[in-house]
């Protein structure tokens, strides 16, 4: 699929939005996982992008968009660093992963 077939897929996506249809009405943890190998590649594209500008930017802002509308959707995690805090900069995890970083809020003393 060339990047034009790509932003037609997106453009096609943005028009059903106002209909609310399920197309499949339940994933299985492996469909779900290639999903997340997929926000995974399409967030490194992002990043590369925004890198070296060898792109028009408005396909990446499209490509980003959709990128966190996946991540939000299967709530995609950051993987947890040794301190206990996000490592943003990591490839995301599924949020049943051991290591799925959660917000812990603190407790007052």
């Amino acid at each position: 699929m060339d990047s034009n077939e790509i932003m037609k897929a997106i453009e096609g996506a943005k028009t059903m939005k106002n209909k609310e249809v399920k197309l499949k009405t339940k994933l299985t943890r492996s469909e779900v996982a290639d999903l997340l190998e997929v926000y995974r590649i399409m967030d490194d594209i992002c990043d590369d992008f925004k890198e070296m500008f060898d792109t028009d930017l408005g396909k990446i802002r499209k490509l980003e968009e959709m990128s966190y509308k996946l991540k939000s959707i299967f709530d995609f995690r950051p993987r947890i660093g040794e301190d206990g805090s996000p490592n943003h900069w990591r490839p995301y995890v599924l949020p049943d992963d051991e290591e799925a970083w959660f917000h812990k809020p603190e407790k007052d003393e």
